[in-house]
């Protein structure tokens, strides 16, 4: 008999205001056309994930 406890399941990170924020000014910037905004949220977004936060844009 296996009496051993198995970890827990862990759900993703939900995202925060920052990642919700950029996130929305990246897609409307790319539903505008507007590329070089597009590529400065995606900048923006990894230059925040890098400071070890656990968010999901």
């Amino acid at each position: 008999m296996n009496t051993a406890a198995s970890a827990p399941a862990t759900a993703p990170a939900p995202p925060c205001d920052v990642c919700e924020a950029l996130a929305a000014q990246r897609d409307a910037a790319r539903a505008a056309g507007r590329t070089g905004e597009v590529g400065d949220c995606e900048r923006e977004l990894m230059e925040h994930d890098r400071h070890g936060r656990e968010c999901a844009p």
